[in-house]
């Protein structure tokens, strides 16, 4: 039973529960309920599963688009609440796909229940004040778990007498249109299945249109349903329920044509007619209706009637167009196709201020459209389409007339460019016109009003989607030229606003978009990855407080990066570190932390956006690279550690061997055993892995063979492969499934015909130790191997000859090593516990070491589009790295014959200026490494000291031949100087800011000021150094 709980505690449990953020979006229907008297056959069967504890306790509610269902889920959702049945509601819309998540679902859901049920209330608490995150996390399986399945089954005094109901209307909606909407549905059938396992009382009523995968996914889970027909299998009663409802509103419409019509109208006849025609959609008849009331009604009448021999959605689409857009000029149907796109294509409902901007559209017009399309159109200030199956209608060239039918290409592109001209024109420095740096962006008073002020609606949702909609677009040399200018000129603005409206947080996830959009069309990604680097690195920062954007993360970047290098000249005013900040971006991107025992095995998902982890802890787990965040497992049932893992082909399962002797098959998402355990082997599974379509699995062992299984029963279908004379330690498949190549403790790789366990080419010897690790490259004509003797080596597969390498660099055993997507680079990790990158041509080392595990790299791994290396480790951590950081270690500076005693940078980040012992300067254009001019020659001995003025036209030099020089950088000529006056052996020399004044720091413990030009002593010597001065800096 119920308990009232005394005031305060109430007002606490109110307070912690809003962490769940529940969506008001989700809890109210888009339609309104089934009229009086309608329906009664498919609610009254609801209501008699309710009420049976003994029946399954989900019930699916099915049919084809418009037959109502979504009308029935608001009416069942109010009868609930009326008999006090009702836990929770939820109505996914497709164009609110990207606030109406799977996290928005089932918060939304556990703070309904937890205000229900006091005792669920305080159990949510609990974990919400142990774990805040818990409500952003990406792993829906978590967030289900910790919300949904353990509240519920801990809390054992919840009412028994009365079944909970929690009804969730639309899952074909769940995810949008885009690419994401597959993976939504299927966390989604997930957390469904979970339900399924709660007790009986609990039920879930869920509606959809019979999509393949809803149909296939609720096949596994015991159901009740109840399918509402259309078309020639129309059920009667629905027949009965449309007519009815024809009947009333029809006689409104007449009672309020103040007599033009007859109280009959339009007759019996008529309404049969359109009952038949309707073939049981409401959503027919209602877009009638509403077509009927918004002219005169016997005209319109006669217009859905008139030719009509055919029935259904889209005859009576193509009449109301036609209706009401007779005759359009070309102004209005570009204006049509324009606002029509970004209703359907927008990721959130636009309001009408909002269209008008990004469809560069006058009012009037816009009023004339959306007037035109009222019948179709939901009331409100933001747009959006009353049913799905208009849009469906409206992109179907075979339904919808051409004038009108949109080319959702087309309107992708347009869109795109809407979105990126808004930011070039509204995006600027300091947007809400912020007063001070020293304030929190929590701290700023009114911020929440200024933002408003400031950032219209057309702008924040273009900075928040732009890069989603530019996803969905092909590669455009217009477009490109918008993109450029973004992040050459307003990448910093962007932020301001992300920063201002607490959307930091999507902008790594936006910027990879956008990396991979360039790197489609060919286009140099160096500024993207770049700013994604600068995320990475100062996200917490900006998140905080919008002016350190400039005054800590701008002026922190690495001078030589391409974001210093490009914003750095617009803010001369900005604070200025000569000894802090990052000299490079740092590679570790994330570590990955939850296993309980060495690291043995990782990999990426075909996607990109996940990696699994196999561990000696006997566990799998699977993570987000971008939070690092667990999304699936612990994957247990292995009995001994974990040694080896693959993701398949399509990324919904994961192979995993274990010292255990077995090989199991598991579903990415439940972390549930669907194959296995693949038993054969008589000692331990070192290396597994997926044939290219994931029909077999690959196995290699200690005891000495490889073997070829079938992925879903479990079979041996090749194999034994026999001839390795020790144990195997890895094995591959070819890109095209036909061979598998294998490594060994003999020193041996070979090569094997994948269905006849034959070899095919004699073994590849050269490794003068074990082999531990080996990979096909991508077009499968070379194999890469990393061996215990520290070396790595790449194999021709044709004639098993050395084609590069040895490799060498690593100070201990290579342990893994993986080819790049594109061949042209190789990872290794090492017991050395570093992990290099290496060029696949000329064995040279093309990144310096990636250090930052503690114990031996054991695996390593490319990303899908190889921007990022995962590793896993003896030290029990994961860990993402930026593969892209070997664009900072560029062709090394060559060109003095002896010590370079000080280098600088010019002003704009693109020249670096060398001194060297061999008593010259040079000038070397930062992105090259090219000399960009002859050397600097005057000086005697050693140049010790360089810098260049602030107007990038002078530098100035201090040599131990006790004098310094001013030299004019385009003639390289002495432009002031030698200065000989109390200069001893060196030390350092520095131009003032104002360029006018030199500073020199000598050995002889002063500090001496000069005059640039005349080369005159402007002030007396600073003398209170106990040591030489061997660096200035002005603040």
């Amino acid at each position: 039973m119920r308990v009232r709980l005394p005031p305060s505690d109430k007002i606490h449990q109110d307070n912690i529960l809003t962490k769940l953020k529940p969506s008001d979006l989700g809890s109210s229907s888009p339609v309104i309920e089934c009229m009086e008297g309608t329906r009664e056959d498919v609610l009254t069967t609801i209501f008699e599963w309710v009420v049976n504890y003994k029946a399954a306790n989900i019930f699916w509610l099915k049919g084809h688009p418009g037959v109502g269902k979504s009308a029935i889920a608001t009416s069942l959702v109010e009868k609930l609440r009326d008999s006090e049945h009702l836990g929770s509601s939820f109505f996914f819309q497709r164009e609110k796909s990207a606030s109406m998540t799977l996290n928005n679902l089932w918060s939304t859901i556990a703070y309904d229940l937890a205000r229900r049920y006091p005792e669920m209330g305080k159990y949510l608490i609990a974990v919400l004040e142990k774990d805040e995150s818990l409500v952003t996390t990406a792993n829906a399986d978590k967030l289900f778990r910790e919300l949904i399945q353990k509240p519920v089954t801990a809390c054992k005094n919840i009412d028994e007498e009365k079944a909970t109901v929690v009804v969730i209307d639309a899952l074909d909606e769940c995810g949008g249109l885009d690419s994401q909407q597959l993976n939504s549905r299927i966390n989604l059938m997930r957390t469904l299945k979970a339900w399924s396992t709660l007790a009986k009382k609990y039920k879930l009523v869920v509606t959809s249109r019979v999509e393949p995968d809803i149909a296939h996914g609720l096949s596994t889970i015991e159901h009740e349903s109840f399918e509402v027909l259309s078309g020639d299998s129309v059920q009667s009663k629905s027949s009965e329920d449309i007519e009815r409802f024809l009947e009333y509103h029809l006689g409104q419409i007449a009672a309020q044509s103040h007599g033009a019509l007859a109280p009959e109208w339009p007759g019996r006849q008529i309404i049969t007619r359109l009952t038949q025609l309707a073939a049981g959609l409401f959503i027919w008849v209602d877009t009638v209706i509403r077509f009927l009331k918004r002219g005169e009604p016997q005209e319109q009448l006669n217009r859905v009637l008139g030719g009509t021999s055919t029935r259904g959605l889209a005859k009576l689409y193509s009449s109301i167009l036609k209706a009401s857009f007779m005759e359009p000029s070309d102004k209005v149907l570009e204006g049509f196709h324009g606002i029509v796109g970004a209703i359907i294509l927008a990721k959130d409902p636009l309001p009408t201020s909002s269209l008008v901007h990004l469809c560069s559209m006058d009012h009037s017009t816009l009023s004339y459209i959306r007037s035109g399309l009222q019948s179709v159109l939901d009331s409100g200030e933001f747009l959006r389409f009353s049913h799905q199956s208009f849009v469906d209608f409206l992109i179907d060239p075979t339904q919808c007339p051409s004038a009108f039918c949109i080319d959702i290409q087309k309107q992708k592109r347009e869109f795109t460019l809407a979105c990126l001209r808004t930011m070039r024109t509204h995006l600027r420095f300091n947007i809400c016109d912020v007063k001070s740096s020293y304030k929190r962006n929590t701290e700023i008073v009114n911020l929440d009003r200024r933002v408003k002020e400031c950032i219209p609606h057309y702008v924040s949702y273009s900075a928040y989607y732009w890069v989603k909609h530019l996803k969905e677009t092909g590669f455009d040399e217009e477009i490109l030229g918008y993109v450029e200018y973004f992040m050459q000129n307003q990448f910093l603005f962007w932020l301001e606003v992300l920063s201002l409206t607490k959307r930091v947080s999507i902008a790594t996830h936006m910027l990879l978009l956008l990396i991979r959009w360039l790197r489609d069309g060919k286009q140099s990604d160096n500024m993207a990855v770049d700013m994604k680097r600068f995320i990475a690195t100062f996200s917490t920062v900006i998140s905080q407080s919008m002016p350190h954007i400039y005054i800590s993360a701008l002026s922190l970047s690495p001078q030589n990066s391409a974001v210093y290098r490009e914003y750095a000249k617009y803010y001369p005013q900005r604070i200025r570190f000569e000894r802090a900040g990052y000299e490079e971006w740092p590679t570790i991107q994330k570590d990955l932390l939850g296993h309980k025992s060495a690291v043995s095995s990782v990999a990426f998902s075909p996607d990109g956006t996940r990696v699994v982890s196999a561990s000696y802890d006997k566990t799998i787990q699977v993570w987000d690279p971008e939070t690092a965040e667990m999304v699936a497992g612990p994957f247990e049932g292995h009995l001994d550690g974990v040694t080896s893992v693959e993701f398949s082909p399509n990324g919904t399962r994961i192979v995993s061997g274990s010292y255990d002797m077995k090989i199991l098959v598991w579903d990415a998402g439940t972390a549930e055993i669907v194959a296995g355990p693949f038993e054969g082997h008589n000692d331990i599974v070192s290396s597994v892995g997926f044939s290219p379509d994931g029909t077999r699995v690959l196995s290699g062992s200690y005891d000495k063979t490889i073997r070829v299984w079938d992925a879903e029963t479990a079979q041996m279908l090749a194999g034994p492969f026999v001839g390795h004379t020790k144990i195997v330690t890895s094995v591959a498949f070819s890109p095209d499934g036909t061979r598998i190549v294998s490594g060994s403790d003999d020193k041996t790789i070979r090569l094997w015909d994948a269905k006849t366990a034959e070899m095919v080419a004699r073994p590849f010897e050269g490794h003068t130790q074990g082999v531990r690790s080996v990979a096909f490259s991508s077009d499968g004509k070379r194999v890469v191997s990393g061996s215990y003797d520290k070396t790595i080596r790449i194999w021709d597969v044709t004639d098993a000859k050395i084609v590069a390498g040895p490799f060498e660099g690593h100070a201990q055993v290579v342990s893994s090593v993986a080819f790049s997507p594109d061949g042209t680079r190789i990872a290794s990790g090492s017991h050395d516990s570093t992990i290099r990158v290496w060029d696949a041509e000329t064995a040279q080392m093309i990144a310096r070491p990636f250090e930052g595990h503690t114990s031996w790299v054991r695996s390593v791994g490319f990303s899908p589009d190889g921007t990022r290396i995962v590793s896993g480790s003896q030290d029990n951590t994961i860990r993402v790295w930026d593969a892209d950081i070997a664009e900072l270690v560029p062709t090394p500076f060559e060109g003095h014959n002896k010590a370079i005693s000080s280098v600088a940078f010019s002003p704009d980040g693109t020249c670096v200026v060398s001194g060297s012992h061999d008593t010259t300067i040079r000038m070397w254009d930062a992105e090259t490494a090219q000399m960009l001019a002859k050397p600097f020659e005057g000086h005697t001995d050693a140049v010790i000291s360089v810098s260049i003025s602030p107007d990038g036209t002078q530098l100035v030099s201090g040599s131990r031949d006790t004098t310094v020089r001013v030299w004019d950088i385009k003639t390289g000529e002495i432009a002031t100087g030698p200065v000989e006056e109390n200069i001893s052996t060196g030390g350092s020399t520095e131009f003032m800011p104002d360029g006018a004044h030199l500073v020199s720091g000598p050995d002889d413990m002063t500090d001496q000021m000069w005059d640039a030009e005349p080369a005159e002593m402007v002030a007396e010597p600073f003398e209170e150094h106990i040591t030489p001065v061997e660096y200035l800096a002005f603040s």
